[in-house]
């Protein structure tokens, strides 16, 4: 019976004793990459705004065209001269060319639009890296609360040898008259309500399973029993967080953004100067008006605006507007990350001390129930004293593991906050 406790002690002591990175969790989480529908969706997304880039660089070249027409007109203008009658077009008229428009200087729209299309990329980019980070921590979350679960079984396992083996101990001692029959009762009793605990376990380690398989396609349980997650060590944090936290990233992202609109809503002022030509044949011209003719032209077009009813303005006036927001949503987005930090970093801090504390309640727990257990075997404890010493131990393992779930969970949130890339290293 001692050496039941003894190997629940090793196990909890040795779950906390190492902080290297899992390479099972690891795999895990990359399988989940390739595997997840969101993150498909947004590779994607990803690759649309990657052909938006080219579409907006197209407004530097020229557009060709093909064009050709034909229409008939009746009645035709004519007039008598001395050399008969001179009529000036054909009834039927053909013109068959290519038309050619190449911009010359916009003013910087097209620049505008290449910025705006390559921000919008990046966010794109940010977007499935940040959806990484969302399924790494959903990943290392249910793996560990696997580890939690099995070791918490182990502990009900522990609790359930220790109760039944007092049981047969109670039994015997009816016989010879030692104890009453209340005694198997209760024994009973503790068994039963185990067993129900230990279902419990079992059934919310059966749907994380089930929650582990629809993340990454793996149907598995988790080899290591440790709470091995790692800490994360470099500093300051909020730094850190500053340069790699998604939510921030993609805020700075969207300000960039809506400066390119506004960049583009002001360029919108300027004019437009393009160089136009065309080559093709056509009929109509004199003195034969019935023959198809090989004709070209070149020239420049300028286009100035003067008059949009105030659309211009108010457009400019919009996207300024956005750029404000955006800006504002820039430091929301900070001030509700260095809270989130705060609040994590106390998680950690917390649940790290109910660790320690709980190493000092375990040990004298287990020097209380081997007296119990002594005392018991010379008739001076009850064997309710033994249940409460056995009891009260059990839980105690049970909270520290608890504790060292909650921290391992907090440094997987912090992780997350970060942007820590843990599972790459």
């Amino acid at each position: 019976m001692k050496k039941i406790f003894l190997v629940t002690l090793y196990l909890l002591v040795a779950a906390f004793a190492g902080a290297q990175t899992n390479t099972e969790l690891k795999t895990l989480i990359k399988q989940s990459f390739g595997y997840f529908p969101r993150i498909q969706e947004l590779q994607k997304a990803s690759e649309t705004s990657e052909l938006r880039i080219g579409l907006a660089r197209s407004n530097y070249y020229p557009v060709l065209s093909a064009n050709g027409a034909y229409t008939y007109v009746t009645p035709l203008s004519r007039i008598n001269t001395q050399n008969g009658e001179l009529v000036f077009q054909p009834n039927n008229n053909y013109d068959f060319n290519l038309s050619l428009t190449q911009p010359i200087w916009d003013f910087g729209k097209t620049n505008a639009q290449i910025a705006k299309a390559k921000t919008d990329l990046l966010s794109a980019t940010t977007n499935i890296e940040q959806a990484k980070a969302q399924v790494a921590a959903q990943v290392a979350n249910v793996y560990y609360a696997m580890v939690y679960l099995k070791k918490a079984i182990t502990v009900e396992d522990s609790i359930l040898s220790f109760l039944r083996e007092n049981k047969k101990i109670v039994e015997s001692r009816i016989k010879r008259g030692d104890a009453l029959q209340i005694d198997i009762t209760n024994i009973q009793s503790n068994i039963d309500l185990e067993e129900n605990r230990k279902v419990d376990f079992v059934n919310s380690l059966q749907k994380q399973k089930a929650l582990l398989d629809y993340t990454t396609g793996v149907n598995t349980e988790p080899t290591s029993g440790d709470f091995d997650f790692p800490a994360f060590s470099e500093a300051p944090v909020m730094d850190y967080a500053k340069q790699n936290n998604f939510d921030l990233l993609l805020a700075n992202q969207r300000t960039l953004a809506t400066e390119m609109d506004l960049k583009y809503s002001e360029n919108s002022r300027y004019p437009l100067l393009n160089l136009i030509g065309g080559t093709g044949y056509k009929n109509g011209y004199q003195p034969s008006i019935q023959p198809l003719i090989f004709n070209y032209l070149v020239g420049v077009r300028l286009s100035v605006p003067i008059y949009s009813a105030g659309k211009t303005s108010q457009n400019i006036q919009i996207s300024r507007k956005n750029v404000e927001a955006s800006q504002l949503a820039v430091k929301t987005t900070e001030n509700n990350l260095r809270k989130d930090l705060a609040q994590v970093q106390a998680d950690i801090t917390s649940n790290a001390d109910r660790i320690k504390n709980s190493e000092a309640q375990v040990k004298y727990a287990r020097e209380a129930l081997v007296l119990t257990e002594s005392r018991y075997k010379q008739g001076v404890a009850t064997h309710l004293d033994l249940l409460n010493a056995s009891s009260n131990l059990q839980r105690i393992l049970l909270n520290q593991i608890q504790f060292e779930f909650q921290l391992c969970a907090a440094r997987i949130e912090q992780a997350r906050l970060l942007g820590w890339k843990y599972w790459s290293e």
